[in-house]
């Protein structure tokens, strides 16, 4: 869904309505607390007898993939194609019944064959399990399966930009994680693009941090771009490195090329001075640690060299080739925009009215992605906007106390808002949850969680109840054993005055060990609907996109892999754009 419509807001209001029915009917899973799981006995009390027998026959692989999104998706695959042959040999059997025989072949027979054959394979592969009609109830709300997103072809394609592949040379691979390198790599692109096919002047990444990001749009693809961030020292960090990545960016540039043999097409033609005598000294495969301001072997020359032509090559940049300019502000809805781009400014050669922004961020944490949402609909000038949000749990919720009901996070649209909906932290942290790398690495819950739920059993035997303001935190990892943990965990919950021997610690672990794999398959169970949650969360949002009048195009676009990035979808909205 991508063009703005009264229909469109009509069937996102039916979808939200839809997915809170279908949470609210599993409430109590959703709000569970794993750390109650024996002391409450949430598997009998809450996982009915048939689906415990199920999740228990499990395989340690099978349990891992449970909450993915794809798994039982991967199944249905399977089905299709043995249908689909099973189909194609049908037609081939009354083809050749046709070839040999006088008589035209009963053509109502060989469908009747083939309903026969898809209701058995059905029936075989697509069994009515208790767990498989949960898992088919989850998937009909996950936002892969609910046909509400946009792909990037689709936008492209409406806003008249060529899905082109860049051969230019990337300089994120030499000094980020795979995680990082992959979010900039694809979100920069997606940027720019929306930057050339909008008429973009000046990109305002909010929430900017180190500059990863803002570098990456300024460097490799010449925008403008300034760098919001709350925080001072990542400011002084990012415009640190932005410095030294200047310094370095034709050396890098030049080792693409030479790595290339010459293949790709140059960047930043202005900043390759000296590029004769760069390209001698960048032979070196040792990664550039931009953030560090750590020169590595054969990077001293790099810098001597660009010493004599940094101070000529940044004034073309900064003239020609776009900018990067961190800044440090905290914002809020209130945040005046148009002041702090300096629209304002009389030396600015832009009239206020004409200068076009595009608001973006790359996982913007709790409350900063709705903050930049109302800024896009209540800034003129900004008139695109390209935002990935995280920390769902960090959301600021109505009705919750202290809350500001009209500035909260969570819910947006004016649908949610008025209808009274409350998901609460427990569900919003279970949002976050990473389900799609989780099923890759075929990992299976933490021991921490069976050491944390354990460790209630004693408190409340020996300490009665605990004040639930206090937390353990993560002590599981310092931990050498349970004895360790729970040592460690009494002193942080300051509930030390119980004389407890190490074999009245090690006797509880006896004891419950034998539950360690129902603990294991309440999570996974509980974790099939992370994703149902957060669709509810980011529908709203889109909703709340589709019901501002200058918004004409809206859509959730899958960007990310989610494997690698579980926060994989970007809000991507053009205010009155027309082709």
């Amino acid at each position: 869904m991508w063009t703005v419509s009264e229909d469109s807001v009509t069937i996102l209001q039916t979808r939200l309505e839809n997915l809170w029915s279908f949470l609210q009917s599993k409430s109590d899973l959703i709000n569970a607390h794993l750390v109650d799981f024996f002391t409450e006995n949430l598997w009998d009390t809450l996982v009915p007898k048939d689906l415990q027998d199920e999740l228990l026959s499990l395989s340690d692989s099978a349990l891992a993939s449970l909450p993915s999104t794809t798994a039982l998706l991967g199944r249905k695959d399977e089905t299709k194609e043995i249908i689909d042959s099973n189909h194609e040999e049908n037609e081939s059997a009354a083809s050749a019944s046709f070839r040999t025989s006088s008589t035209k072949p009963d053509i109502s027979a060989v469908q009747k064959c083939n309903e026969k054959t898809v209701e058995s394979l059905y029936s075989r592969y697509e069994t009515n399990s208790p767990l498989e009609v949960f898992r088919r109830e989850t998937l009909n709300h996950v936002l892969s399966n609910s046909g509400i997103c946009a792909s990037l072809e689709e936008v492209w394609r409406t806003l008249g930009v060529g899905s082109k592949e860049e051969d230019n040379p990337r300089f994120v691979k030499g000094h980020m994680c795979v995680k990082k390198c992959h979010e900039v790599e694809v979100l920069s692109g997606v940027v720019a693009g929306l930057c050339q096919a909008c008429h973009v002047d000046q990109v305002v990444d909010i929430g900017s941090g180190k500059g990863y990001l803002s570098e990456c749009l300024y460097l490799q693809h010449g925008l403008t771009v300034l760098g919001v961030d709350a925080s001072d020292t990542n400011t002084h960090g990012a415009k640190k490195r932005s410095q030294l990545l200047e310094k370095q960016w034709t050396g890098l540039v030049n080792r693409t090329r030479t790595q290339a043999a010459d293949e790709c097409q140059p960047i930043r033609e202005a900043i390759t001075v000296n590029s004769k005598s760069n390209t001698e000294d960048t032979s070196s495969d040792c990664p550039i640690e931009c953030t560090s301001g750590i020169q590595q072997d054969g990077q001293d020359s790099i810098e001597e060299n660009q010493k004599k032509s940094s101070k000529a090559a940044d004034k073309v940049v900064s003239s020609e080739q776009g900018s990067f300019t961190p800044t440090t502000a905290y914002i809020s809805p209130d945040t005046d925009l148009a002041t702090m781009v300096g629209i304002g400014d009389s030396t600015s050669v832009e009239r206020p009215e004409n200068l076009r922004l595009l608001l973006t961020g790359l996982h913007t944490c709790g409350d900063l992605c709705p903050t930049m949402l109302r800024l896009f609909v209540t800034c003129p000038q900004a008139t695109v906007l390209c935002s990935v949000g995280c920390c769902y749990n960090l959301l600021t919720e109505q009705g919750e106390p202290g809350n500001k009901d009209e500035k909260c996070g969570f819910p947006l649209s004016h649908e949610l808002r008025t209808s009274g909906v409350h998901l609460g932290r427990t569900a919003r942290m279970l949002a976050c949850q990473a389900v799609e790398r989780m099923a890759a690495e075929g990992r299976l819950p933490a021991m921490s969680l069976f050491y944390r739920a354990l460790l209630q059993v004693i408190v409340r035997d020996k300490f009665g109840q605990v004040d639930k303001e206090k937390t353990v935190g993560k002590v599981a990892a310092k931990s050498k054993d349970f004895v360790d943990y729970v040592r460690r965990a009494l002193r942080r919950l300051e509930l030390e005055g119980a004389h407890l021997t190490d074999e009245e610690i090690n006797s509880y672990f006896e004891v419950y060990k034998v539950q360690l794999r129902q603990l294991q398959a309440f999570v996974q169970l509980r974790a099939c609907l992370a994703p149902c949650i957060e669709a509810f969360i980011l529908l709203d949002r889109l909703c709340f996109l589709h019901e501002q009048l200058g918004v004409s195009h809206a859509a959730l676009v899958p960007v990310f892999d989610p494997v690698i990035s579980p926060r994989c979808y970007a809000l991507v909205a053009v205010k009155q754009w027309k082709s």
